[in-house]
């Protein structure tokens, strides 16, 4: 166990920590709906959390009225949402480099996309594009990844595989392509990351003919 899980203490903290990386940031009242708790029941996990160094908090105006006071998790949160381990895989692609050459990693890689890509189209059949994404998102979001649809894009929270891509930045192109090869229509990936806040947007693009 992550020794920062040992003093979380409730399940409903985890899930409260859960949630909040799965945002921009939430106030109070946005955490206590998503978790299905009261208001207060909410704030006292977040005073905890904070208490404990997990979360911070800020004041953000969204709209008109008074600021709402947001919680976002820490550097020392991020701790508890670890990436899989891709020192082996990275381990092969370093030797398969040496012993065949610098194009060998794109290689192996291309290849591992393109099979990924099978068996998301085995899973992702609906008519619509947008309902494409839908389903790749909920598989997205079993891969580890956090992803939900957010104004019509498909965002991640987390990336599992970021040690694998920044050893093999090429990595990077060939999932967005993979993922564009899925839904069908092109997805561009944008990247908003520091160490308290990771965010993924694959925004989707439709090409419209011009009129005439």
């Amino acid at each position: 166990m992550n020794p920062l899980e040992k003093n979380l203490g409730p399940a409903q903290r985890r899930a409260a920590l859960s949630e909040i990386k799965r945002s921009s940031g939430l106030a109070v009242g946005e955490l206590a709906e998503r978790l299905g708790m009261s208001y207060m029941g909410a704030k006292q996990h977040c005073l905890h959390l904070e208490k404990k160094g997990l979360l911070d908090s800020r004041n953000e105006h969204r709209g008109q009225g008074r600021p709402l006071l947001v919680y976002r998790l820490t550097r020392r949160a991020q701790g508890l949402f670890a990436g899989e381990d891709c020192r082996m895989t990275i381990s092969v692609l370093k030797k398969a480099r040496d012993l065949f050459g610098p194009a060998a990693p794109g290689k192996i890689l291309y290849a591992h996309f393109q099979e990924l890509a099978t068996r998301y189209r085995e899973k992702v059949q609906a008519g619509e594009p947008a309902k494409r994404l839908e389903l790749l998102a909920e598989l997205r979001d079993e891969a580890g990844c956090m992803a939900r649809i957010v104004d019509g894009n498909l965002v991640e929270y987390h990336c599992p595989w970021q040690a694998l891509f920044e050893a093999f930045p090429e990595a990077i192109a060939l999932e967005e392509s993979m993922l564009t090869k899925v839904v069908g229509v092109t997805l561009k990936r944008r990247v908003s990351g520091t160490a308290e806040h990771y965010e993924v947007r694959f925004e989707a693009f439709r090409c419209v003919s011009p009129a005439g």
